[in-house]
């Protein structure tokens, strides 16, 4: 084995298990973040049987990789000839290739943790905020929502990047099948794999590049596939970018409503002026000009009429505006409706809190004058019994006089 080699597949295995040990304390976090959320004290409660396959369908996956000193397996190869000398123009065999290659080519089932990536270091999961609000919409981020929202947000740089890496990484994989069928330089099979993978993505297919392996012609079904959803995708896209929005259709119906208008008010002075100068002419004129006049006369009605037409189709093709417009001047009215009783239920609240505020101010000013004349009386010496019922009868006469 190549020292090159050697090293390249230590390194690999090594980063391995460095992978297998970071999901190890991925699913470890889950579990205790799962248990403070529902109050559990045993972890044995939180983990299901799903939650099981998926630890160990994703232990199995990241544990794939080409280990040093691996052997090889028999590959089965369709040679296509063009002469068509055998009987069906085809013929099978099968050669050794090293399972290097399948066991690479699995390693690309780890791409999910890309999607894991996206969305643990999204802006939707890492603010609070955010996170709270979807929650109370009882929304949850997880990598489709993060996904529609970079396509909504940046749909051009998230398809571009998509497809070159798809293309790349493709591209890749077709070679790894396909480079034991010919002896070809590797830099004319590694070119010929991007042109078959570009031309399958835009789901054309010219027949100069064959896949004659079972691998490299699932590969084929699979590019095709993606390349069909993400061209749709694509459409989707630029036919909403093409689109007007709802301020410029506005903006372009009232300027297709003032142009309407104006039209029908030319039209129909035409008519009028057409009609005058018949009546003139039924008095003093030339059958001629009559006849021209009732001919432009005719000509006025038919465009009159043509308008009155558009201005109706105008005006239905306008009823779901006007239906929204209705709709939000009702949820307006209801608004403010809500408004204003919120605001007579505060001024109630006020009225009664001044009410309040005002008999305690009147008490502690009777109770002010009264010690006041209890004071004098007892400075002056004059307090007895008829005195101090002199003063209670002089307090209550000031209380019953401030009620008044």
């Amino acid at each position: 084995m190549h020292p090159v080699s050697l090293l390249l597949r230590s390194f690999v295995a090594l980063s391995t298990i460095a992978l297998l040990v970071q999901i190890v304390l991925y699913h470890i976090n889950d579990i205790v973040l799962d248990l403070v959320d529902c109050g559990a004290d045993d972890w044995r409660v939180v983990v299901t049987t799903d939650r099981a396959i998926q630890f160990c369908t994703e232990f199995l996956l990241c544990a794939i990789c080409p280990l040093p000193g691996t052997g090889s397996i028999q590959w089965s190869f369709i040679e296509t000839t063009r002469n068509m000398q055998s009987s069906h123009g085809r013929s099978f065999y099968s050669r050794e290739v090293p399972i290097d290659v399948l066991l690479s080519m699995l390693m690309l089932s780890r791409v999910y943790l890309f999607a894991r990536f996206m969305v643990l270091h999204s802006k939707q999961f890492q603010d609070a905020s955010t996170r709270t609000l979807a929650a109370l919409n009882r929304i949850q981020v997880n990598f489709s929502f993060v996904l529609k929202t970079v396509l909504d947000q940046q749909p051009i740089l998230f398809l571009t990047t998509f497809t070159i890496i798809f293309w790349i990484v493709t591209s890749w994989t077709f070679v790894q099948c396909e480079r034991f069928v010919d002896q070809d330089v590797p830099s004319i099979l590694y070119s010929n794999a991007l042109w078959f993978i570009a031309i399958t993505f835009m789901l054309n297919g010219y027949g100069d590049i064959v896949p004659q392996t079972h691998a490299g012609r699932i590969i084929a079904i699979f590019v095709g596939v993606v390349g069909a959803i993400i061209s749709s995708i694509l459409i989707a896209v630029i036919s909403r970018n093409i689109l007007l929005s709802h301020g410029q259709r506005n903006v372009n119906n009232f300027m297709h409503d003032s142009k309407l208008t104006r039209e029908h008010k030319n039209a129909a002075a035409k008519v009028l002026q057409h009609t005058w100068r018949i009546h003139n002419c039924l008095r003093s004129g030339p059958d001629s000009r009559l006849r021209t006049f009732q001919r432009k006369f005719l000509r006025a009605i038919h465009e009159f009429r043509a308008i009155k037409n558009e201005m109706r189709m105008f005006s239905e093709n306008n009823s779901a505006n006007t239906q929204q417009v209705t709709r939000l001047v009702a949820e307006m009215h209801f608004s403010m409706q809500r408004l204003i009783s919120a605001q007579e239920e505060i001024r109630a609240q006020i009225e009664v809190l001044q009410r309040a505020v005002r008999n305690h101010y009147t008490n502690s000013q009777q109770w002010l004058v009264f010690m006041t004349l209890f004071t004098i009386f007892l400075y002056r010496g004059q307090v007895d019994s008829v005195g101090f019922q002199t003063v209670i009868r002089c307090g209550r006469k000031q209380v019953h006089r401030r009620r008044e």
